[in-house]
């Protein structure tokens, strides 16, 4: 009994030694070095996004393009494109929404670009086929306006059929109702009709200050309305009116869009 006893206190006592030789190598062995690398910052990029809004009860989706700037400054300009997937053209240019966005970062201006996923074709060659179109349009700014910026400038800009749109709402929109103070409209079709509106509809005389650039791929073909715009001779109208004759209806558009945004956003 004795012996067991004298047993067991050796072990005790010899796994004491080890557990205070073991801290005393703690104590002494060096520490391992803290790591000071810095967390890697998330590099803010250009991104796009589709949304749902509504207009007259029905529910439309559009698409936005964000730049990178939005991540400091979130009271970005709007560049609002109308761009049917369908042209009365030999060639439908489906890159309209590329190009804006190339557009504006060739120049270097931090934008919102957006424009409709959703719609169906119009010729708009009358005031009140526009209307539609203006509701849409007026819905999609206030939605932007609540969920992206609260910046009030705002451009609106088309092509071909589209830009009788953008026309139509510069020239006979209310005063009251008009949600953009910026145009840019390229080789318009239905001239002859924009012609004739522009000669016999009443044009608001009192407006905000309003800027239009207005291109073409062939002058004569345009000449009797861009005449008729020049004759208006609106107080509150600044415009730049601009021939391409080395370029065509199919291939001038991104050189439009281009001059265009600098017109309205290049003092």
């Amino acid at each position: 009994m004795k012996t067991k006893m004298i047993f067991l206190i050796l072990g005790y006592l010899t796994f004491a030694l080890a557990l205070i030789a073991c801290s005393s190598n703690d104590e002494d062995a060096p520490l391992e070095p803290t790591s000071t690398t810095p967390t890697p910052t998330a590099i803010a990029a250009d991104k796009r996004e589709t949304f749902i809004f509504s207009s007259n009860g029905i529910s439309i989706e559009g698409e936005i393009f964000i730049p990178s700037a939005y991540e400091n400054d979130k009271n970005l300009p709007a560049i609002y494109l109308f761009d049917f997937p369908e042209q009365n053209s030999a060639v439908v240019a489906t890159d309209e929404f590329d190009k804006v966005i190339g557009a504006v970062k060739n120049i270097q201006l931090n934008a919102l670009v957006i424009t409709l996923n959703d719609y169906k074709e119009n010729k708009m060659t009358l005031p009140g086929e526009f209307q539609e179109y203006g509701d849409i349009f007026r819905s999609m700014t206030s939605y932007v306006d609540e969920h992206y910026t609260s910046n009030t400038s705002r451009t609106f800009i088309g092509r071909g059929n589209e830009a009788n749109m953008v026309l139509m709402t510069l020239f006979f929109e209310e005063p009251e109702s008009s949600v953009f103070q910026n145009f840019i409209a390229t080789d318009a079709l239905h001239v002859g009709d924009m012609q004739a509106l522009l000669e016999r509809e009443a044009i608001p005389q009192e407006n905000e200050s309003k800027r239009l650039h207005y291109s073409n791929t062939d002058e004569a073909r345009n000449a009797a309305v861009i005449n008729a715009m020049r004759e208006i001779e609106l107080p509150w109208m600044e415009f730049e009116f601009v021939n391409y004759p080395n370029m065509t209806y199919e291939n001038g558009y991104p050189q439009a869009f281009t001059d265009g945004i600098k017109f309205i956003f290049e003092d």
